[in-house]
């Protein structure tokens, strides 16, 4: 499953990405690009632009429209009801927030030349994206994206409960 989202929504792509899809962004895309790009690509257009979003559907493209107050916890809720998507931290699957591209996981040892040595003894798992650099590791925000994805995933299985289990269909 593969993503493209509207220059309004930098957070959700890296969001996206974080876990694990890939997700094409640019805040210089217009509404023009996107479908192109999710007509090419087969890409989900995810937007808070309703115009946008009609004019996906009239194409039979797939989009999910965002309500422009969600919190982002809700946005991935309704970006997993509406595709599917599992809103859970794979550490293989999971690709760079800037440029999108499949991270890979490098040993402590390769990290210590590439961090701060204060992050080096302090945590023990890394990752680095080939292609631009960059390198990642599970510092102090990852407590706050563990309680959004934890809210997400109570979200959904409160919404398959009550849709599964006798309660409202649809």
């Amino acid at each position: 499953m593969k993503f493209v989202a509207d220059s309004m929504l930098g957070d959700v792509a890296r969001w996206l990405r974080l876990l694990g899809y890939d997700t094409d962004y640019s805040r210089n895309y217009d509404d023009n690009d996107i479908l192109r790009i999710a007509e090419k690509d087969d890409r989900i257009i995810i937007t808070k632009d309703t115009g946008l979003f009609r004019r996906a559907i009239k194409r039979k493209l797939k989009a999910v429209l965002i309500h422009p107050d969600d919190e982002i916890d809700e946005i991935i809720f309704r970006i997993a009801i509406k595709t599917g998507l599992d809103p859970s931290f794979k550490p293989n699957e999971t690709r760079c927030p800037m440029c999108n591209t499949k991270l890979v996981l490098i040993s402590k040892a390769e990290a210590l030349s590439l961090v701060p040595a204060s992050v080096g003894t302090k945590y023990d798992r890394f990752w680095k994206c080939p292609k631009c650099g960059k390198v990642y590791w599970q510092g102090n925000h990852w407590k706050t994206i563990n309680e959004v994805l934890e809210k997400v995933q109570n979200k959904l299985l409160r919404y398959r409960h009550r849709n599964y289990s006798g309660g409202k269909h649809g």
